[in-house]
């Protein structure tokens, strides 16, 4: 039944794929072309550009310049986004395929999704998101989070997602995290005061922010929960991931208003979020 699962699943258009498609339907649109239109000026049947803009069936980028081309927004400075993420919907991130095997259809959805995200908000409540995981605390907790996991195994492929850069560019993080649940040391003292300076160490680069949520903010259910929301260049587009006791998922509705809300009415700025870490540091030391 499970092997079932994963073979309806891998019918599904991913979510990649999906995204190109929207694209290209938007550009289509504003170009005030039907479908039969389009694919009559691509000389294509409507049922392909059909499939393609729905995500079934995945344009090289080839077909895809030659119907911006044909579209006649080439020159446009959407044109070279569209392209480029058709090249890399094509080619995923080689560091995935040692891992292919293992992973379900929406496992892979989430990672390709968070491969292109230029921005990532991250917020930790039971643990530090696995975006800002020092090695050490990656291999403390991991046995718990991953029942029978091959830790080595796993950290490969979490370092190598920590270390990707989308379109070329490093992304950026920003993180918020629990003082209450997320600080918590979990295991040996040392790999939580290594975590916490890799913690600091984020906060000073110019490419992460950290922030944190005191222990006296308000609580509240929605808040309770590890969660991603990713942003992508040249795009409106977000996308939730939701982090549960039952594995990882792309979120089925729109969760940014509940990053907004923590922001805005339980997290504290990067100063006093420093402070926090470093106190949290000191009484490990």
């Amino acid at each position: 039944m499970q092997n079932e699962r994963v073979i309806e699943a891998d019918r599904r258009p991913g979510i990649l794929a999906k995204m190109l498609g929207s694209r290209l339907q938007r550009v289509r649109e504003v170009v005030g072309l039907s479908y039969d239109e389009a694919a009559a000026q691509l000389g294509r049947e409507a049922e392909w550009l059909i499939r393609v803009e729905t995500g079934f069936t995945v344009a090289s980028p080839e077909e895809v310049a030659r119907v911006l081309v044909e579209y006649g927004v080439r020159d446009a400075k959407v044109a070279d986004q569209i392209i480029d993420m058709a090249r890399r919907v094509a080619a995923p991130p080689a560091w995935l395929a040692p891992h292919a095997f293992r992973l379900t259809a929406d496992n892979r959805d989430v990672l390709l999704v968070e491969a292109e995200s230029t921005l990532a908000q991250v917020h930790g409540f039971q643990y530090i998101p696995p975006l800002a995981q020092a090695e050490g605390y990656f291999r403390e907790i991991a046995p718990y989070l991953l029942p029978e996991c091959d830790v080595d195994q796993e950290w490969d492929l979490l370092a190598s997602r920590q270390a990707h850069q989308p379109a070329g560019v490093t992304r950026l993080l920003d993180v918020i995290i629990d003082e209450v649940a997320g600080l918590l040391v979990r295991g040996r003292p040392e790999v939580m005061a290594d975590q916490l300076r890799h913690l600091l160490e984020l906060a000073g680069s110019p490419h992460a922010t950290v922030r944190v949520i005191p222990r006296e903010a308000p609580l509240w259910e929605k808040r309770t929960c590890n969660f991603d929301i990713l942003s992508f260049a040249g795009t409106t587009d977000r996308i939730g991931v939701c982090y549960s006791a039952l594995g990882v998922e792309l979120a089925r509705r729109d969760i940014y208003d509940e990053w907004t809300a923590i922001e805005g009415h339980a997290a504290v700025g990067p100063a006093e979020s420093k402070a926090i870490l470093e106190r949290h540091l000191a009484a490990l030391s």
